[in-house]
């Protein structure tokens, strides 16, 4: 059986995640989403839920579905207290990762996740640059480098 895209990117991510990382446990959360999982370190608990552009160049697009709102709705209704983020697979440039806080700070407010789109724009050797629905930009950049540590500190 062939690797498929969804697979081949995840575990790239996840060999970022595993590598310089002591005492660390991942657990598929497949029941809520096919895309998110609970990460257990020492100094931490958080989810993430994967997102991937097949567009191989900058600018990334992503848009977000139904079921992924439903996911989000359930999983906080399970992991009250865990903080969820967004890995945004930029093909095979990097992981652009966002807090759901900030997702929310880019996106419409005052419609659910299901529909609403974002953009993920990175000139050479730079940060990303994170745009959502109304093309409003995020207030910082997120560096290329950002990932794994920003689910892992505290």
């Amino acid at each position: 059986m062939s690797i498929n895209d969804l697979e081949f990117l995840h575990g790239a991510a996840f060999l970022r995640l595993l590598k310089g990382t002591a005492n660390i446990s991942i657990s598929y959360l497949s029941s809520i989403h096919p895309s998110l999982y609970l990460i257990k370190s020492t100094n931490r608990e958080s989810a993430i839920l994967f997102k991937i552009s097949k567009k191989p160049n900058s600018s990334w697009p992503f848009s977000f579905s139904s079921q992924e709102e439903i996911a989000l709705t359930k999983f906080h209704s399970i992991y009250t207290d865990v903080q969820l983020f967004i890995a945004l697979i930029c093909h095979r440039d990097g992981i652009c990762c966002l807090s759901e806080e900030q997702l929310w700070t880019i996106l419409d407010s005052r419609e659910g996740l299901a529909n609403q789109r974002v953009s993920v724009k990175r000139e050479l050797r730079g940060s990303y640059y994170v745009k959502g629905t109304g093309r409003v930009l995020l207030e910082r950049t997120i560096p290329q480098n950002n990932w794994p540590e920003v689910i892992l500190s505290a």
